[in-house]
């Protein structure tokens, strides 16, 4: 049961990342929801961390395609955490 609410959350918030992706303009869309090689060139970190990242939960994203549009907001949240750890 704890299992079943989990994938409601999860689907939710991924209805709702898509329903925001899809409102916004061509323009913003790519500010908002860089793709993985976009997103490490403004962070400057290695693509590959940020498609793990994606892949684990950390980092919310949308599938487009074959390719994850990154919710930017939620890289740079993730990367502020680790430096407020350090």
């Amino acid at each position: 049961m704890i299992q079943a609410s989990s994938n409601t959350v999860v689907k939710s918030k991924g209805e709702h990342l898509l329903r925001l992706y899809l409102s916004l303009p061509a323009d913003r869309r790519e500010q908002m929801f860089p793709g993985t090689t976009r997103a490490a060139k403004l962070v400057g970190i290695p693509r590959r961390t940020i498609q793990f990242w994606v892949e684990i939960g950390k980092v919310e994203a949308i599938s487009v395609g074959r390719k994850y549009k990154v919710h930017f907001e939620s890289l740079l949240a993730l990367i502020q955490s680790h430096v407020d750890e350090q």
